[in-house]
């Protein structure tokens, strides 16, 4: 998905200075997709291990999301946690690369955390704007925001993405049956990846129209 990417940062690009903080770090995050592409295929062709590249980037796209949700999010106990969560994360991250699974394997308890925390996070997103009196005063209708189809998009990829880190632990606990349901779910993940870029370009189109 690379190149859907590529031509999805273009906008975010070209309307760079019009982007609120929110939208530039989901701006950061696509930029950091790429890097996660690109990379973990040119370290695979170089040393054939790009495990340690793969679950270092992971993470990153973690603390820039989580990074997003700060901005996001009202909730002054909840702005709190999210900062507070990124360092115990990257302990388990280290641990689960070093000790737990290793690091000639895919981390997917790790990984499983990370996105887990994510979904969480959207949780507690769209249960804002739902409560949100401000909205309701305004008539303004959440999916004219921005941050409703980002928040949709990431929980969307999210969800498949869980999935498939979740059948891939049950897989390394001995539950042979779940590999024809890694292999689906990893399907299932790609979908929802391509959904996720479609929904954060609609996000986009709404800062446009927000800004004119």
């Amino acid at each position: 998905m690379g190149g859907i990417e590529c031509l999805l940062l273009i906008p975010f690009i070209i309307h760079f200075g019009r982007l609120d903080k929110s939208s530039k770090w989901i701006f950061y995050f696509l930029v950091s997709s790429i890097v996660f592409a690109v990379g973990t295929k040119v370290i695979a062709q170089i040393w054939g291990n790009n495990l340690w590249f793969y679950h270092t980037m992971y993470f990153l796209a973690f603390v820039i999301l989580s990074l997003y949700f700060h901005a996001v999010i009202k909730y002054k106990i909840v702005r709190g946690i999210v900062l507070g969560m990124i360092f115990p994360v990257l302990a388990f991250v280290i641990l689960d690369y070093v000790k737990l699974e290793g690091p000639n394997v895919f981390n997917s308890y790790a990984t499983s955390l990370e996105t887990f925390i994510l979904m969480v996070y959207c949780a507690i997103f769209f249960y804002q704007l739902l409560r949100d009196d401000d909205l309701v005063k305004q008539s303004v209708f959440i999916n004219s925001l921005p941050d409703f189809w980002y928040n949709s998009g990431i929980f969307v990829y999210h969800c498949g993405y869980f999935l498939f880190s979740l059948a891939y632990s049950l897989m390394n606990f001995g539950y042979q049956g779940v590999k024809g349901s890694t292999r689906m779910t990893l399907a299932v993940t790609f979908v929802a990846g391509i959904i996720q870029l479609v929904l954060l370009y609609i996000g986009f189109t709404k800062v446009k129209k927000v800004r004119s």
